[in-house]
């Protein structure tokens, strides 16, 4: 969560050119297998990456997947990707790009730090920094100050290194022009398709090409493991539901959790904000705090205190009457808190100063502590107490029975002895569970890596605890044919359905480009000829073509009408003609000048920083301990 703060505390075009080099840094080959220390997992001229700072980024690298693919890595992701070489190298280049900058004699001051944090909208409480909440997020994340702080200061320093580096890019007006041209020239296509779900009805396959078909794709229709279980079950609301608690238990709970069930007081307040900045001169400083005083002047005289918040107030709560709700003590900044926590209710205070300016506070209303009775939360006390003890009372007893199985020396032994019920399952894979097992993964997992006659250890599951033990196994195998038939003819058709319907739109494109007319040629293909709206590179979408198609028709030209070969996506194929051009209008480029140039200098930039990376590569002495990548 944090790591989002600071990214989020970042220009878009930083980030974007940093994400960019990163994929770039991924390829660079560095040293092996020399470090100064067994807890350097890299070192950089001199300098250490410990395996500590490796593992916190490869760690939030994970959340962030894991958050983006909905809490889970589908199996062989990690490495698909190459995660952990990817962690490594960005920590290499942020290495990299710091001594860089220490060279050019780039610097973050504190005063530059303190300012990003308390402007960042997460430590905000009623559009005012909150140093409470920014303690308690930092303390949620096991983070210390000078960590997070250390952490603000790196980006911001990657981030003045790269307005620094890139501040050089410069486009000429020629390139501008060419931009503008390549963007909104317009293409008129026409073009062919060839679905292979057309061909599907023209196919009868024999029984040899079946099989010959079965024979070469065999694997495909491989079983999926099974196993045959019996297991026990302890479940945390079988064991709950018949506890009953004493008024003791409950009065107990109550007693040691009342902060729970009590209300701190609460204030509502409203406020008129006129910043400061931490540059500001005493004589601006001086010229804003009598601009309040002048406001607060009228609110003595009665004038609407909400009324002149909109007017003058500069805090985001300004156009809602300086509004900030109800709030208890110790939410906002120190001299805010403690002016408010002074007043009376419909009092206004004098002019108080923090560190975002100078307010006027008005206390609206004052809520009193309050606790609530145990009557009003016994329901939810008992409920608690089920909770903790059913879980308590589930592990004794599934603890009590795995040492029970132990002892009498098989599972169908201790049952007997103990009455327990067995549940058993019939075969079945990982994908197909009994409904006792629908949503278990890690039982599930584990029980796929027992072999036959093995008793899993004490498990616990989502809604309890279970010992697994695996009575048979069934490995894959190949089927028959006969029992695959039908996938296996379903299968071939498709294939044999995709291969004829690239030889026709082959067969189209070679007869269009030495025979004839693109549209004589696809008559006689029997397909069906179509013909594009005029689009452009701009917008693309306007062509109603998939966008590697569409992207494809834009490099066509009168002179070379036709693409090398016939393009796929899924299973159609596409045969495009190039059929007309349409200059750009020059009247839009003065409209379009500034945004292109704009684009243009982003990319020169992200150049320049590969370059400037790429030198610094090429200079450093980079080490790395592989044997801590594993």
């Amino acid at each position: 969560m944090l790591d989002f703060m600071r990214r989020k505390a970042k220009s878009a075009y930083i980030q974007a050119a940093i994400i960019i080099i990163i994929l770039v840094f991924i390829f660079w080959g560095v040293g092996t297998n020399q470090n100064d220390g067994p807890n350097a997992i890299a070192t950089v001229n001199g300098q250490s990456i410990t395996y500590q700072q490796y593992r916190q980024k490869y760690d939030q690298t994970l959340a962030r997947y894991r958050d983006q693919l909905g809490g889970n890595l589908p199996a062989g992701l990690l490495e698909g990707l190459g995660i952990k070489q990817q962690v490594l190298n960005n920590l290499i280049q942020e290495k990299l790009m710091q001594q860089g900058a220490a060279t050019a004699g780039l610097l973050v001051s504190n005063e530059e730090v303190q300012k990003a944090i308390l402007e960042m909208e997460s430590f905000r409480e009623n559009g005012m920094f909150s140093n409470d909440r920014y303690t308690k997020l930092l303390a949620s994340s096991s983070l210390t100050k000078a960590k997070f702080e250390t952490g603000i200061r790196n980006d911001m320093l990657n981030e003045k290194t790269v307005s620094a580096i890139t501040r050089f890019a410069r486009i000429p007006d020629s390139e501008l022009k060419d931009r503008f041209s390549d963007d909104n020239d317009q293409i008129k296509l026409e073009y062919a398709t060839f679905n292979s779900a057309d061909f599907k009805s023209k196919i009868t396959p024999t029984p040899e090409e079946l099989a010959d078909f079965f024979t070469k794709n065999g694997d495909s229709y491989k079983t999926a493991p099974r196993v045959k279980l019996k297991f026990l079950s302890y479940r945390h609301d079988q064991a709950a539901a018949a506890i009953q608690f004493s008024e003791e238990e409950i009065e107990q709970f109550y007693q040691l959790n009342i902060d729970r069930f009590s209300s701190a007081e609460q204030r509502h307040a409203r406020h008129i904000l006129i910043k400061t900045e931490a540059l500001d001169s005493e004589e601006q400083k001086t010229a804003k705090r009598e601009k309040l005083a002048a406001i607060l002047a009228q609110a003595k005289t009665g004038k609407d205190f909400a009324t002149l918040a909109k007017e003058h107030s500069e805090g985001p709560s300004g156009p809602s009457g300086g509004d900030l709700g109800f709030f208890g003590r110790g939410q906002m900044v120190q001299a805010f808190d403690s002016a408010v926590f002074a007043m009376q209710e419909g009092e206004i205070s004098n002019i108080v100063e923090t560190q975002f300016g100078f307010h006027l506070i008005k206390l609206e209303q004052i809520k009193p502590a309050k606790v609530q009775s145990i009557n009003e939360v016994r329901a939810q006390i008992i409920a608690e107490l089920k909770t903790q003890k059913g879980k308590n009372i589930t592990f004794q007893l599934a603890n009590q029975a795995y040492e029970g199985i132990i002892m009498a020396g098989s599972l169908e032994k201790y049952a007997i002895e103990s009455t327990t019920t067995i549940h058993e399952t019939d075969f079945f894979a990982k994908a197909a569970p009994p409904k006792e097992l629908v949503g278990e993964t890690a039982l599930l997992n584990t029980a796929f890596t027992l072999k036959k006659g093995e008793l899993s250890s004490l498990l616990e599951g989502k809604d309890g605890y279970a010992i697994l033990y695996v009575t048979e196994t069934k490995e894959p195998v190949i089927p028959p044919l006969e029992e695959v038939k039908t996938a296996v003819e379903k299968d071939f058709i498709a294939d044999r359905a995709k291969t004829m319907a690239k030889e026709a739109a082959d067969k189209l494109l070679s007869e269009a480009k030495t025979a004839s007319a693109f549209a004589e040629a696809t008559t006689r293909a029997g397909a069906k000829l179509n013909t594009t709206p005029f689009y452009s590179r701009s917008n693309q979408t306007a062509s109603g073509l998939p966008a590697a198609i569409a992207d494809q028709g834009l490099n066509l030209t009168g002179a070379n009408p036709y693409p090398a070969e016939a393009a796929t996506v899924g299973t159609n194929f596409y045969v495009i003609h190039f059929a007309e051009s349409l200059t750009a209008d020059e009247t839009d480029f003065a409209a379009q000048k500034e945004t292109i140039a704009q684009n243009l200098k982003q990319e020169q930039q992200i150049k320049i920083m590969e370059a400037w990376l790429g030198y610094l590569r090429d200079k450093a002495d980079i080490t790395v301990n592989q044997n801590l990548l594993q």
